[in-house]
């Protein structure tokens, strides 16, 4: 019966054409801007509605974390290195890096190929940073491909360039579109490349927005759809003109084998069993949320618990939640996922008492915007908390941003939670709010981990948090981590996995014996 399963789909994989199916269909690849990450782009798709890209397959990967120079050197979703912003026509550019990107796209678009897309149905697109790079992997790619999408980005080298670009990549048409008020990415940095592409033969259709800055709008997310959707009608037409009448005959083979499939699976499998485990074995016990950092996304931090491997945390839920896309002061005003907004990095000190007192203008926090994302956790947490999880087993942890928006979620939350972990964060409000701390909210422990040579939230502001806690009447341990910069390291998560599962035990503990 195996046997003759595996014939049958190795049959109906050969009659249905689905090799051709895959070759048809459209591969469009999504890069983001300067530190964005994948998941918080994948809604660009929900715009694309056409039935004649239902069947394309999208891929919104992240950039690596790298040193970046325009952002004082600061660790972050980074394609390649960017000298400085806002970007002008002329602005200085880093070649190297960004033809070591290069490679890493095109070995996505290779990958694709070998599995059977044609190239003429591979679509690059790409915002600001990762529209520079869509262009420059367009243009140095061995083949002729559907098309480049450029949203408010630049051309990333110089004229000298133009003699490496294959003849069959001048052929991939560019449309480019580009925001009149855009201060990030200036519109003449945009315009800049019409002369460059016109140069190298490339043809580009340019499409200036009127009012748009630096941020692309569902109108451009719409034309870019038409515009994919006429290259992609044209091999349509042709694929069409060229079936033949064996299609009427592979349908019918289809039917008939999977008719053939459903009495095999019928008449050869058991009835599947009744005894499924009780939802009070299967609840989760223990709820962990972690809140990422700026720039970051929520998946891209799900390898965390991977590390939690004690028996205790085997019946933990966990959950990791993207922030939304904001524009941010601090870089620029930049739209990226974003928390709440920060006025000023690096954070230190000093920014942080100025934000205490009472003249607490031009202070690096923006408390109303906190206050709204607070909002958005205790949300999370009261629907956890109302499918039947204790709140003394629900503990909030966060990285940097994160980190800070744990603090706030942890202290302004009415119910005592299990537990509040900070790592390289900072006091994101000042000491007036601390009247709004509930008897029961500032019982909830804080465990605070800060590397000592970070440079993006300094050591001592971290340090700042320690008088607050304890004017606040919060317990707080605070550890240090020597020559840690601004990042977790391992030691910290198996600390934090620690303190988390001694909480856990009390709280069982205590729950056995009432």
């Amino acid at each position: 019966m195996a046997n003759l399963l595996r014939n049958c789909f190795i049959c109906i994989s050969s009659c249905s054409g689905s090799s051709d199916a895959m070759a048809r269909r459209p591969f469009i690849l999504w890069l983001h801007g300067l530190g964005d990450s994948g998941p918080a782009n994948e809604h660009v798709k929900t715009v694309f509605k056409s039935p004649e890209l239902s069947d394309a397959k999208w891929l919104f990967p992240s950039a690596p974390y790298n040193p970046v120079t325009c952002n004082k050197g600061r660790v972050m979703p980074s394609w390649f290195d960017v000298p400085e912003l806002p970007f002008k026509a002329g602005s200085r550019i880093d070649e190297a890096s960004i033809l070591e990107a290069v490679k890493d796209v095109h070995a996505i678009i290779d990958e694709e190929i070998a599995r059977g897309t044609r190239p003429e149905n591979v679509f690059i697109c790409g915002l600001s940073q990762g529209g520079a790079l869509t262009l420059a992997s367009v243009l140095l790619y061995p083949k002729t491909l559907g098309g480049g999408a450029v949203l408010s980005g630049w051309v990333p080298f110089t004229s000298s360039i133009i003699n490496q670009f294959p003849e069959q990549a001048k052929k991939t048409p560019i449309l480019w579109s580009h925001g009149t008020d855009d201060e990030l990415v200036l519109f003449e940095a945009g315009q800049a490349a019409l002369p460059f592409l016109e140069q190298a033969g490339v043809t580009c259709e340019f499409k200036a927005y009127p009012g748009l800055a630096h941020w692309m709008s569902n109108k451009e997310l719409q034309y870019i759809e038409s515009w994919i959707k006429s290259r992609m009608q044209s091999r349509i037409d042709i694929d069409m003109r060229t079936s033949t009448l064996t299609k009427p005959i592979v349908l019918l083979s289809i039917a008939l084998l999977s008719t053939v499939i459903f009495f095999a699976f019928f008449f050869e499998n058991k009835p599947y069993s009744s005894s499924f485990p009780s939802s009070s074995d299967t609840m989760a016990r223990t709820f962990v949320l972690w809140l990422h950092g700026l720039g970051d996304s929520g998946p891209a931090n799900e390898p965390i618990k991977s590390l939690f491997k004690s028996p205790e945390f085997r019946n933990t839920k966990w959950l990791f939640p993207s922030a939304p896309p904001n524009p941010v002061s601090c870089n620029h005003g930049m739209v990226m996922p974003s928390w709440f907004d920060i006025r000023e990095l690096p954070l230190t000190a000093v920014t942080l008492v100025v934000s205490s007192s009472s003249l607490a203008i031009g202070s690096p926090n923006d408390e109303s915007s906190v206050l709204e994302a607070v909002k958005n956790v205790h949300a999370i947490i009261d629907k956890e908390i109302s499918g039947g999880i204790k709140p003394e087993n629900v503990y909030i942890c966060g990285f940097s941003q994160g980190g800070a928006l744990t603090l706030a979620s942890v202290l302004l939350y009415p119910k005592t939670l299990g537990g509040g972990a900070v790592f390289s964060g900072w006091v994101p409000f000042n000491s007036s709010v601390i009247n709004q701390f509930t008897k029961d909210a500032i019982k909830t422990p804080i465990l605070w981990s800060h590397g000592i040579d970070d440079k993006t939230v300094l050591f001592e502001a971290g340090q700042a948090a320690l008088p607050f806690l304890q004017q606040a009447g919060v317990t707080c341990e605070f550890k240090a981590y020597p020559d840690l910069g601004h990042s977790i390291s391992n030691e910290e998560l198996q600390y934090l996995e620690s303190w988390i599962k001694q909480r856990m035990q009390t709280s069982s503990s205590s729950s056995s014996s009432s």
